[in-house]
């Protein structure tokens, strides 16, 4: 029996690789021809999104990959043309689709804490599961998490490809900088030697270019977003870590906030041609992330209520134009200024800054389980926002872990806490 069980156990992990990357391969074909979305219907530029992704990951499997964590520069990926695989995205994406489970389960037999943040946890389970497009190298920040590191050294171990730490000091300096920025130089003499590639400064030049382009249309959806008849959603623009991070430096990046800063204005001026006006809403500032897996919890708030998310931490753009003469000291610039790279201070600041902007009533924090970066936090930034006249609930949950969702005490915490912000209004 148990023989059986270690047969297909092999076999498992032998085709699924293959059996994966087939199925982007059509993916990507059926995308190509219809050019639907996976999961929104609402506004045409998200169909294009899921296009770009599923593009993205199946050349990663195609020609092999950079395996990231999140806030990787992917600008030098970019300029070196190679595919950049996040395992905190993967994690998300395999959410998406039902399969963290059986992350969990191989996490569970190499031993992986329980407690760890279960992106990481679910990123480092399907690495052993051989889920992932072969790497050519692993890169990892010090930025937000600790679990940044610990994930790199054990897919390092696994895969028995080479890795780099960038550590990402706190504060803005100009030996900080440089410090940063000596890193990244080194980043790149890495990615050469495990590619074999060289990376081109036209090319880098370019890369910041599209960056650049990206930030300044992520900055005027941002600011369409402050009018009423804004039709965007929150549970979609929560999302938005795909081209913000994985795909920004890329012309997939730029073509979709194109796209959906054009979708954006024409639907409010079509709103205004025929006279229509925007209810009165309950306004939601969001902080943090969201449920990846299929869940209720945007129907019990958005769908459900007089509420609307007016906008999300995650998409304040915070960092400054890149300078295409000096790369690299402006990526480590953009590295450092991350509002929640250092003291708590600094996304207390851009909390209470959004909160005005949007006109929030209220704020809500969905803190995963394992995140003791923003757990830790939440208390502080409550009391504070408290003071400053916005209510805060904290919903527990997490962001992969299916089963860990409470469908009941979540929409009973939700009701009470919009009832008493109908109250104040």
């Amino acid at each position: 029996m148990l023989s059986i069980k270690k047969t297909k156990d092999n076999l498992t992990r032998r085709f699924t690789p293959f059996l994966f990357k087939e199925f982007l391969r059509i993916l990507n074909i059926y995308t190509k021809v219809t050019v639907r979305g996976l999961d929104n219907n609402h506004i045409d530029a998200f169909k294009y999104l899921s296009k770009y992704v599923i593009e993205h990951h199946f050349h990663a499997y195609k020609y092999g990959s950079v395996w990231t964590t999140l806030f990787v520069p992917s600008e030098i990926l970019f300029a070196m043309q190679l595919p950049t695989f996040s395992l905190e995205i993967a994690a998300a994406l395999f959410a998406r689709y039902g399969r963290s489970t059986q992350g969990f389960a191989e996490a569970d037999l190499f031993a992986i804490p329980t407690d760890v943040c279960s992106f990481h946890r679910a990123a480092i389970g399907h690495a052993f599961t051989g889920l992932y497009p072969p790497p050519k190298f692993l890169v990892g920040t010090t930025t937000i998490c600790d679990s940044n590191l610990k994930t790199i050294k054990i897919c390092e171990s696994q895969s028995g490809k080479e890795s780099l730490i960038i550590d990402v000091p706190y504060e803005m300096t100009d030996s900080s900088v440089k410090y940063l920025s000596d890193q990244l130089r080194n980043l790149t003499k890495c990615l050469e030697k495990a590619s074999g590639k060289t990376m081109d400064e036209d090319s880098l030049r370019k890369a910041i270019d599209l960056s650049n382009q990206a930030r300044e249309k992520m900055i005027e959806i941002n600011r369409v977003r402050e009018d009423p008849l804004s039709p965007l959603m929150g549970q979609d623009s929560l999302g938005f870590m795909l081209p913000s991070h994985l795909l920004i430096g890329s012309q997939y990046a730029v073509d979709f906030y194109s796209k959906l800063l054009e979708e954006l204005k024409k639907k409010i001026a079509s709103k205004k041609r025929e006279g229509i006006k925007e209810e009165e809403k309950i306004k939601i500032l969001w902080l943090e992330l969201k449920p990846y897996f299929r869940s209720d919890i945007f129907d019990k708030i958005e769908s459900a209520q007089n509420v609307k998310i007016v906008f999300e931490e995650i998409n304040h753009v915070y960092w400054e134009k890149l300078d295409p003469d000096k790369p690299y000291e402006s990526i480590a610039r953009k590295l450092i200024s991350n509002h929640n790279n250092g003291p708590l201070e600094r996304r207390l600041d851009v909390i209470k800054m959004l909160s005005k902007k949007y006109h929030a009533n209220g704020i809500i924090a969905f803190s995963t389980w394992g995140c003791r970066r923003n757990n830790a936090a939440i208390p502080t930034i409550k009391k504070e926002m408290n003071r400053e006249g916005y209510p805060l609930l904290n919903l527990d949950g997490d962001c992969v872990d299916d089963s860990s969702y409470m469908s009941g005490q979540i929409t009973t915490r939700i009701e009470g806490f919009l009832e008493m912000l109908g109250a104040r209004k």
